[in-house]
């Protein structure tokens, strides 16, 4: 039998390795005294999700604010934080920003999924000097300043079912000095002009995952791109500008009128297209007229 300090020092690595989800947070709570000092102290990672667990369907939306809060406030020095209440009425804006500001010196890590009244925006109350990685959606992103809001350990950034204008998603993006995953899913891109223009600049960006998405013309800059997917996508132009870095090319059920990646073909190793079209392709060393591929192919 371990006792006293020694039985904390095991509860607290069980504490940090196995109660991520808050289901096992409350229930292990309830056990004992020395549980509850263990995840307090020691809990490191924190989930909730209104597909993980039933309890989430049978409260107000009143009681699930309290229950979330109570769970977090008890935490000390949390790291990673995943909120996704996909099936849940909005929730105030009060408790969602005590929840973002409480744990803005430690998370590295921030999935955040929901909606509010009013609209929070993210960007501005999360903790940006540790985080590593924010996956957002349904939410809309404005006003982004990169002069003070800066991200410089972002690695990971996920935006779906997110209403950001091109000029905040480029403006976010630059505020990323070491990005190297970005995924855009479904957003709301809204244009200044009558021309939808998407820039996006970045020296760090190593893959990009590209959805549901209708532009007018998207033109990346990415020196060190390495892997490029774009899935159900409508874009009359696209073109990457780069440094030879690409190595896997990868589109499905895409239309495209304009493509041009020639000058970063020099690396490339995987082409793999299914249910494309593309009027005017620009993406090997020969002149290449028209590229129709109804089934999935890959070409060397």
């Amino acid at each position: 039998m371990i006792h006293g300090l020694a039985d904390i020092q095991v509860l607290a690595f069980l504490a940090s390795e196995l109660l991520k989800a808050a289901r096992d947070v409350v229930v292990a709570s309830t056990t004992c005294r020395k549980w509850r000092e263990a995840w307090k102290k020691h809990l490191r990672a924190l989930s909730f999700d209104s597909n993980d667990w039933p309890v989430y369907h049978d409260i107000s939306t009143t009681s699930l604010e309290i229950l979330i809060t109570q769970t977090i406030f008890q935490t000390r020095g949390l790291q990673c934080l995943s909120i996704s209440m996909v099936d849940a009425d909005e929730f105030s804006a009060a408790p969602v920003i005590a929840w973002l500001m409480y744990t803005k010196d430690t998370l590295r890590e921030l999935r955040y999924n929901v909606m509010t009244h009013p609209n929070i925006n993210v960007v501005e109350r999360c903790g940006r000097q540790k985080l590593e990685v924010l996956k957002l959606a349904h939410t809309s992103i404005t006003g982004v300043e990169p002069s003070y809001q800066k991200f410089p350990h972002l690695t990971s950034l996920s935006l779906s079912f997110v209403s950001i204008s091109a000029l905040d998603l480029s403006l976010l993006l630059s505020s990323c000095p070491e990005i190297a995953s970005l995924a855009l899913i479904n957003q709301d891109i809204a244009m200044s002009d009558s021309q939808a223009t998407m820039e996006l600049t970045s020296h760090s960006l190593q893959e990009i995952h590209v959805e549901a998405i209708s532009l007018d013309k998207f033109l990346l800059e990415a020196d060190s791109l390495q892997n490029l997917n774009l899935r159900d996508c409508n874009l009359e132009v696209f073109e990457l500008i780069g440094k030879g870095a690409l190595g896997a090319f990868k589109m499905d059920d895409v239309s495209i009128i304009h493509l041009d990646i020639s000058e970063s073909m020099e690396n490339l190793e995987i082409v793999d297209v299914a249910n494309v079209k593309v009027m005017w392709p620009k993406i090997l060393p020969y002149d290449l007229q028209i590229f129709e591929a109804e089934d999935a192919s890959s070409l060397g």
